[in-house]
């Protein structure tokens, strides 16, 4: 059986702004413009430029919250864990997408093998009840938990992602290892069947879903998966 592979997922927000007159605005649509650029800068792996329009950013307005939480992931891209960390800690202390900021934080706090401090962070995210991506909250409440060797809280907060986005494919391959793992081999199957729908076959998952559908007895299903992990071969 295949080792559980874990990572929290990351937000990262990108944006754009063209080369408009922001010195002749006021200063708050120059610090979201400059912003805007520094994302989209990392979101093409282009750190420096984007710490340099986040800095722009953080000229006009120093307690900007997007530009501070720009600069943390891009700090932490540079592994300049120390400063990422003040940078995300100013972020929080600010006004501005404080979930987002948070979810980020203790993914940051999660690679460092902090679990609990990234479990406090993502608690505090996951009453945010009007946050647009809840689902990804409980997804890495789930990935600390299992860290935490808390397998109950973990499968609930899977279970609480999938109720808010069913089709949302980590908690689904989350699923599938923790009830093999316990084999629950019938609620196992479930997620494997809705993996399957989103046509999700790579080896890994092949291999652990014909393990289930074995102990399931469906021969059909094997046969299908059989065909599949043949075909990548």
């Amino acid at each position: 059986m295949q080792r559980f592979a874990i990572a929290l997922l990351f937000i990262l927000v990108s944006g754009c702004a063209a080369q408009a007159p922001w010195e002749k605005v006021d200063l708050d649509q120059q610090a979201e413009a400059y912003t805007n650029l520094g994302m989209g800068y990392l979101n093409q792996g282009q750190i420096n430029r984007g710490l340099i329009n986040f800095k722009k950013a953080l000229k006009a307005r120093p307690s900007y919250s997007e530009a501070l939480h720009g600069t943390a992931l891009a700090l932490q891209q540079q592994g300049e864990f120390d400063l990422s960390e003040r940078y995300f800690k100013k972020a929080l202390q600010t006004k501005g997408n404080e979930t987002d900021v948070r979810n980020n934080y203790a993914a940051f706090l999660f690679k460092q093998s902090r679990y609990d401090e990234a479990r406090k962070q993502l608690e505090i995210a996951s009453k945010d009840i009007y946050y647009a991506d809840r689902r990804l909250v409980f997804t890495n409440l789930g990935y600390v938990s299992i860290k935490l060797e808390q397998t109950d809280k973990a499968l609930g907060y899977f279970q609480q992602a999938l109720v808010l986005d069913s089709t949302f494919i980590p908690p689904h391959r989350a699923l599938l290892e923790l009830f093999s793992k316990q084999q629950a081999w019938q609620q196992a199957e479930q997620h494997w069947l809705a993996l399957r729908d989103a046509q999700i076959n790579d080896e890994t998952t092949l291999k652990q879903a014909l393990i289930v559908v074995q102990h399931t007895g469906n021969q059909k299903e094997a046969r299908y998966i059989n065909s599949l992990l043949n075909s990548t071969n």
